[in-house]
């Protein structure tokens, strides 16, 4: 009986097809795979991970890790504790010693995202349910954003010139829930002697109240929680002949949070509102006041005395904020079901302007939009898509090969990998990512730690769960494997028989090869599972053996190709082509 080889080329081609059904598939495209790449003409297996990383001192609960490239060089941001407090680790490139440390209250609810800025001098935490925190990289502490909490109405009330004389001035608030008294210092006036004197500051609110115990602040700052009229301002021994603001400002009544925040030139943009106790604004976008070189944004306040950028816009579709990301200069705001683009005027007046760009296209949530090549690749709640900032620009890159991954699957964030050109779509605390490499238009998947936070350090990237952290650059001590059902090989309507198989390839370590055939295209059979005493299986030595005989017989073809690794000396492997030889003839 003649043999017929078919070769099966050109493998890394086509990659992960599980949408549309095998038996439509081309020969080189594979239904299921797991741990291995396509990539420079061959099936190559994936690496594995790192053991867990040493930190000391030690850190456990674990919920979230990030790396921080700080001008001082490369930190670890990590964040750990339970769900009433969270505690805040920076440690060294080394991870030896802690340089700067804080805490955030928390919530079983929290939602961990971060941004940086002013070219990494900044690392702004925010868990969505507390004012967010930022890391300075000459500090040792974290604190709260300042002027957070606004809408506090800010008003000059009095301009005074220190001039050596005991002063009492008056200042008007009808504000019910208390207020500050904010002072300022504006100009040296050099003509003036240096004196050191005390200013009674009377407040009215409705009538004048006497204040007790009557207490001082020495210097410019803050008089804060007043809610009855009158203090004594002193101003520091020797500053005399400066010129200083009085003014009033308005306690907030209600703590605001954000669902995300992000850096956008040299300002902060937040979204996803929600004043607790008071107003949901989940659709709103709130600005900060624009940063002075090397500072975080001193304020939040639209209603802030003299030119800035604080701001508040409510998107002109209805939908709840759940991303923003940079692109060519404009910040994009994805909301679950719309796209809006804000964009500097340059105008102090007028100085951004909000516009829709689609009500057709969202994304779903926290960390599901990344840039790649001047263009977003932005998860949706049943689809992955490219958007280069116009509606026409909008594609799938999964319809039609892994999209049902994306109907079925909640909660899936994405993690550029930029050492293999890769994007890693994951769910937290789920082992399987699906792994999509934007150079070659390929899929695949990859188990190992399922993550509670995955961000990219240098050359690698960093997996989280509870307890450890590691990197997933190391080794190749995991199984891998490719696998095809329904591969069509006579070439009329006989029955034929598989009787030789030959890999070419290149590594170490043993491959399983399991083969079972089927009659009929709609006879989806497993090549892993024996029920009927048909599957073929047999071992592959990568160094020494070229083909192996087996014996299957059908019209259609199911195998699947595992890697058992070599943990001794495990290079992994490198599949280049196949070739299938057939025995034909048989029943038709």
């Amino acid at each position: 009986m003649a043999t017929e080889v078919i070769p099966i080329g050109e493998l890394a081609t086509i990659g992960l097809v599980e949408d549309i059904p095998s038996v439509a598939l081309p020969p080189n495209a594979f239904s299921d795979v797991l741990n291995v790449r396509f990539l420079d003409g061959a099936v190559r297996k994936f690496p594995g991970e790192s053991s867990a990383l040493v930190f000391s001192p030690a850190v456990s609960d674990l919920m979230y890790v990030a790396s921080w490239n700080s001008p001082s060089g490369l930190r670890y941001v990590v964040v750990h504790g339970d769900d009433t407090t969270a505690v805040v680790d920076v440690y060294n490139a080394e991870r030896d010693a802690i340089v700067a440390s804080g805490s955030m209250p928390n919530s079983a609810i929290a939602e961990w995202q971060h941004t940086e800025f002013n070219g990494g001098f900044h690392f702004i935490l925010n868990n969505g349910v507390t004012t967010p925190r930022f890391l300075q990289d000459n500090m040792a502490d974290m604190a709260p954003l300042p002027g957070w909490d606004s809408y506090a109405v800010y008003t000059q009330e009095l301009t005074y010139i220190e001039d050596g004389a005991r002063n009492t001035v008056s200042v008007e608030a009808a504000i019910e829930d208390g207020f500050t008294i904010q002072v300022s210092n504006i100009s040296r006036d050099s003509s003036v002697a240096v004196q050191t004197e005390v200013v009674t500051v009377s407040v009215t609110n409705g009538s004048t109240y006497m204040v007790y115990p009557s207490p001082t602040l020495a210097g410019i700052g803050e008089i804060s929680n007043v809610t009855a009229a009158g203090y004594d301002f002193t101003p520091i021994a020797g500053s005399g002949g400066n010129t200083f603001v009085l003014s009033t400002v308005s306690d907030p009544t209600s703590d605001v949070t954000c669902g995300v925040i992000r850096a956008f030139g040299n300002l902060l943009v937040a979204g996803n509102l929600i004043e607790n106790g008071a107003r949901t604004l989940t659709g709103t976008i709130r600005t900060s006041n624009v940063a002075a070189p090397g500072n975080i944004p001193k304020n939040w306040n639209p209603f802030y005395l003299g030119a800035n950028t604080a701001d508040e816009f409510i998107l002109s579709s209805t939908g709840i904020i759940k991303d923003m990301a940079e692109l060519q200069g404009s910040l994009y705001v994805y909301t679950d079901s719309s796209i809006h683009v804000i964009q500097q005027t340059g105008d102090i007046t007028i100085p951004f302007q909000v516009s829709a760009v689609t009500a057709d296209y969202g994304a779903h949530g926290i960390d599901t939009v990344v840039e790649v090549d001047g263009k977003h690749i932005a998860i949706s709640y049943d689809d992955v898509y490219v958007f280069g900032g116009h509606p026409g620009s909008i594609t799938s890159i999964a319809s039609g090969r892994v999209r049902d991954y994306f109907r079925s699957t909640p909660g899936i964030k994405v993690q550029r990998y930029n050492k293999w050109d890769e994007l890693w779509f994951w769910s937290p605390n789920v082992s399987l990512m699906y792994v999509y490499n934007y150079r070659t238009d390929i899929w695949s998947k990859r188990s190992g730690t399922a993550p509670i936070s995955l961000t990219d350090v240098v050359g690698d990237l960093l997996i989280t769960d509870s307890t450890s952290v590691k990197t997933v650059d190391t080794g190749y001590s995991d199984v891998s494997y490719i696998e095809r059902r329904g591969l069509s090989i006579p070439s009329d309507f006989e029955t034929d028989t598989i009787a030789t198989v030959a890999l070419i390839i290149e590594g170490n370590g043993k491959l399983k090869t399991q083969i079972v055939g089927s009659n009929a295209p709609g006879e989806n059979r497993d090549p892993t599972v024996d029920a009927h005493r048909q599957i073929t299986t047999v071992d592959f030595n990568i160094e020494s053996d070229y083909k192996q005989d087996l014996r299957a017989q059908g019209r259609f073809l199911n195998y699947r190709v595992t890697h058992i690794p070599d943990l001794i000396d495990d290079k992994g492997f490198a599949l280049v082509n196949m070739q299938l030889g057939i025995n034909q003839g048989g029943r038709r």
